[in-house]
């Protein structure tokens, strides 16, 4: 009860529930101003590789849980020890996501299972058991800490389908656009059972609109005026994907949105007011080396080519794949016939589409497997 009635600013962050303070089109953490839809754009640019390695860890983790639960199975130091690697593992992936590097130490929880194993015997039995009060929490936290990795997956599988093929086909980038492009997203019940079809089918990897929150409004300092003060919303979050939602769909709403280079493919964030299809980043296809061109600085000459090859969104993505494979065999990653034969799966996929046989979002998973 006491726990209920605290307020916000009193509360300690933890993995399970956080406290963020909103003002205007910001979220404020200490001295960090970072725009809305900010952290979208950092979740959007995990790569492929990386959220391997998270549900790789996260199910090792699952199976260190059960061993440590099991009454059957006597826990030694090793084992204690193997099951603490496997926790650090997730826990080091989770407090690098966004908001968490903002809010949680890095070393927390790193030598937590060692040191009441070794310290306290009797606690650490009371701990790995279900039916007691310590055992109960344990087993939440080890939940929580679970779903911010099957939150943090399905959210970005979600929205880059949403934003690559929806936001793309918009003629303009502002409020009541992006609010077309959700909406034909939300309707399309066909690709969100494609989408939901490449998940576990578990609770966490659901993509709901409907999220809880707790919310106080709290007069504050304006961090751009110190003579003034202001009123913000300080908010408190009992989920990552209720965080990743809010940070989205607010960031629409004030005219934000990441959207991907058409150069390099990294996701940016669109502030309001602006309208390109290209990055400030370095562009990765210089000409020349220690060249620092952005993608922006080349981005007119790339448009120009394609408006006269008049290339499709899916011949451009055999385009993408064409250029991958083609510097495989280069590289002597691949012979000359595996380069043949893949490059005509490719085509064969390509053609598919185009004839109706392939969905556009099947076409795209698909081709990033090549």
């Amino acid at each position: 009860m006491i726990e209920e009635i605290k307020g916000t600013n009193e509360k300690v962050n933890t993995l399970q529930e956080f406290t963020l303070m909103f003002w205007q089109n910001q979220i404020l953490i200490d001295e960090s101003k970072i725009p809305l839809g900010q952290c979208t754009t950092d979740i959007l640019n995990l790569s492929d590789d990386y959220l391997v390695e998270m549900n790789t860890c996260r199910n090792a983790l699952v199976g260190g849980m059960q061993t440590l639960f099991n009454p059957n199975i006597k826990k030694d130091l090793a084992t204690v020890t193997e099951i603490q690697d496997k926790l650090n593992k997730v826990l080091d992936l989770a407090i690098a996501l966004p908001p968490f590097y903002y809010l949680i130490d890095k070393g927390f929880g790193h030598s937590m299972l060692i040191d009441i194993f070794n310290s306290q015997p009797q606690g650490f039995v009371a701990m790995t058991d279900r039916n007691t009060h310590q055992g109960e929490v344990f087993h939440h936290f080890i939940f929580k800490l679970i779903s911010i990795i099957d939150e943090t997956i399905a959210f970005k599988k979600y929205i880059s389908v949403m934003l690559d093929l929806y936001f793309e086909k918009l003629n303009k980038r502002n409020e009541e656009h992006y609010a077309v492009g959700v909406y034909s997203f939300f309707t399309d019940t066909k690709l969100l059972n494609e989408i939901r079809m490449t998940m576990p089918p578990m609770p966490t990897f659901d993509f709901t609109q409907t999220r809880e929150v707790g919310i106080e409004y709290a007069p504050m300092r304006n961090p751009e005026n110190e003579k003034e003060y202001l009123i913000a919303e300080r908010i408190v979050f009992k989920s990552m994907g209720t965080f990743f939602h809010m940070d989205f769909f607010r960031a629409l709403m004030k005219g934000h949105c990441p959207r991907r280079c058409h150069n390099c493919g990294k996701y940016f964030l669109l502030l309001s007011g602006h309208n390109t299809c290209y990055c400030s980043n370095i562009a990765p296809n210089q000409k020349n080396m220690g060249d620092t061109k952005t993608c922006r600085d080349i981005g007119a000459h790339i448009k120009e080519t394609q408006k006269k090859e008049k290339r499709t969104p899916a011949q451009q993505e055999y385009d993408k794949v064409y250029n991958r494979l083609k510097t495989r065999k280069n590289r002597g990653k691949l012979t000359v016939d595996e380069w043949n034969t893949k490059v005509s799966e490719a085509v064969e996929l390509m053609e598919k589409n185009k004839n109706g046989e392939l969905s556009d979002f099947e076409y795209m998973e698909m081709m990033k497997k090549f």
